[in-house]
């Protein structure tokens, strides 16, 4: 019986890079080979492994679930080589070209843009912050394969691919606008519920964001619409009757802006707390950790700041 020749290891490695990339042509640019080389490389792994790798969707290809299973074994071993071999290990901010993503909603969002352009000012270091997939999948598949370096979210996954940090809790409060025909100085649970709400349309691992800030189980709420955006649902509240639930920094920052009133809720609620989710494969990269760091520095110095302001 003819003995099977030993698997090309450059096969991993184009993979690996069409995976990330979902692209052909940018994944021949990174690794300086033709696209049809690509191509070519990619077809005697799919040969290899009898399954179907990528399929086509507009201009660039997207993995399938075969290959997402693969590249999740392979991406930090690979890694790992690629460190060890071209010195990663020394990263250094001052000296390295590197371009960070990070997704966060549009509270983290403001916190953090402003302080972190003016802290990497000097460095040759960028750091894009781009607002998170509202699907689950969307967002775990994406720090998976590494599409985002890590994330700041209000939950955290139960997958082992992931390590979670705690790095700040928030207050929670209700807003209304000042001219509310039916709520003034005061709101009691009856009218709460009375009213129509603006959604937070955030669903993470089979919560809603409300599901996280309390143990009670809540009537159900009329709804008047649905928003991804706390910016967007303070300004929803200024121009309608129905409430808001966002945070306390939040609203701290826009209540004289978008004339509003700010209550707390008339229910029991738990703080909201806010996690840095980052691919396991990333735990000890040297670029990964000075991005935390660094994050993490700038998210509690601006926060503190802004519990200074007045109310």
């Amino acid at each position: 019986m003819p003995q099977r020749k030993p698997l090309d290891l450059n096969l991993l490695r184009v993979f690996a890079v069409v995976c990330r990339t979902e692209s052909f042509s940018k994944a021949a640019e990174e690794l300086d080979l033709t696209q049809s080389s690509v191509s070519n490389a990619i077809t005697r792994l799919k040969a290899r492994v009898g399954e179907a790798l990528f399929v086509r969707v507009g201009r660039g290809v997207k993995p399938t679930a075969a290959a997402l299973n693969l590249y999740w074994h392979l991406a930090g071993p690979l890694a790992e080589i690629e460190q060890l071999v071209a010195g990663l290990e020394a990263f250094d901010p001052k000296l390295s070209q590197r371009t960070f993503t990070v997704y966060a909603n549009d509270t983290i969002i403001e916190l953090l843009q402003a302080a972190a352009e003016e802290y990497l000012s000097e460095m040759r270091v960028e750091i894009i912050f781009k607002e998170a997939p509202v699907q689950e999948q969307d967002f775990l598949k994406d720090l998976q394969t590494e599409k985002v370096d890590l994330a700041i979210d209000v939950s955290k996954p139960q997958e082992a691919g992931f390590d979670v940090a705690q790095i700040l809790q928030e207050r929670i409060v209700c807003v209304a606008r000042r001219q509310h025909p039916r709520i003034q100085g005061s709101l009691s649970f009856e009218q709460y519920f009375a009213e129509k709400h603006i959604i937070f349309n955030l669903r993470r691992f089979n919560l809603k964001v409300v599901d996280m800030l309390t143990t009670q189980v809540l009537p159900e709420r009329k709804v008047y619409c649905e928003q991804s955006s706390l910016l967007s649902m303070i300004a929803t509240a200024a121009k309608s009757d129905a409430l808001a639930i966002v945070t306390e920094s939040y609203a701290r920052e826009y209540a004289e802006l978008f004339k509003l009133q700010v209550f707390e809720p008339p229910f029991e609620t738990k703080p909201l707390n806010i996690y840095m989710l980052w691919s396991k494969r990333l735990a000890q990269n040297p670029a990964n950790v000075w991005l935390r760091q660094t994050l993490v520095s700038l998210l509690q110095g601006q926060h503190r700041q802004g519990k200074k302001k007045p109310a």
